[in-house]
């Protein structure tokens, strides 16, 4: 039987501790907010922590369901998740593909481009001027485009790539496929965790992403989730939930606020666990690997 020395234990104790400390200040935030955002009127002014609704309320959420801006955002954040990520997936498989292979010319000329991207951009100007000469501004197009190539997608999938038996590839040569079949049936097929990794990645990011909507979509039915709870959060802009006049005790607008949150964030909750016995292998081959 292995035992384990006083010093082991010692460090053992000490990581669990830190882990709970993490932990818990994961938790904190979320249960707040979820507390608040079933609570009634009274419950959600009171101040301090709420663990648990002591007066349970749905009315947040009715209210929520309810304003049009919701549902806008939500479309148009769908949208981009779903385009988006498709999008970024297509340019980032054909993009490192060949540059995986070690008989594809130019490769090293093409990386350090790449490469260079990651470190300088055009800026804020140039971008919008391009924007603007392809017509893309005020048009979900531009939440597509923006985010449709990125350097370290094309570097992580160029590291699992490489991490394929070449036989594999030769084998399929002798069987008469040419790239593209290569591709799309010996390569993909082997590439499923590091291609579900990039998936939830960008997915977060358009979930979570409205500096492009603040600087290039002026049109109200254009807004994306996000930037209508920073318009309810931050700028304390209500106008969504304008019908609560009618009602004779609207809900708080913390429980508004926070039921607003829970919607937003619920459907990344559903996804990740579906996603996330692939997340960690393809994490760590995409960078242990590289």
């Amino acid at each position: 039987m292995n035992l384990k020395s006083p010093g082991e234990k010692a460090v053992d104790a000490v990581l669990y501790a830190v882990i709970g400390t993490v932990l818990l200040m994961v938790l904190y935030p979320f249960v707040h907010v979820l507390s608040v955002s079933f609570s009634d009127r009274g419950e959600a002014l009171r101040y301090g922590f709420h663990f648990f609704p002591r007066s349970f309320s749905l009315e947040a959420y009715e209210q929520v369901f309810q304003a049009r801006n919701i549902w806008v955002g939500y479309e148009n954040t769908l949208f981009r998740m779903i385009v988006g990520t498709a999008a970024s997936l297509l340019v980032t498989i054909l993009a490192a593909y060949p540059l995986s292979r070690p008989y594809f010319p130019y490769k090293r000329a093409f990386t350090l481009v790449i490469l260079f991207t990651m470190l300088f951009d055009g800026g804020i100007i140039p971008t919008y001027l391009l924007l603007r000469d392809l017509e893309l501004i005020n048009t979900r197009g531009v939440y597509v485009v923006l985010h449709m190539a990125s350097a370290f997608h094309v570097l992580v999938m160029m590291s699992f790539f490489r991490t394929i038996p070449k036989e594999l590839e030769e084998s399929a040569r002798i069987d008469g496929a040419g790239e593209m079949r290569t591709l799309l049936q010996i390569m993909l097929p082997l590439t499923v965790p590091v291609l579900v990794t990039l998936t939830l990645w960008n997915l977060v990011m358009h979930m979570n992403q409205f500096s492009d909507n603040l600087l290039y979509v002026t049109d109200r039915g254009k807004f994306v989730l996000q930037y209508v709870l920073q318009e309810i959060l931050i700028q304390d802009r209500q106008d969504s939930f304008a019908s609560l006049t009618q009602t004779q005790e609207p809900p708080a607008p913390e429980s508004l606020k926070m039921a607003s949150i829970m919607v937003a964030i619920t459907p990344l909750l559903v996804i990740y666990p579906f996603l996330l016995k692939y997340f960690e292998k393809g994490t760590m081959v995409g960078s242990v690997k590289g």
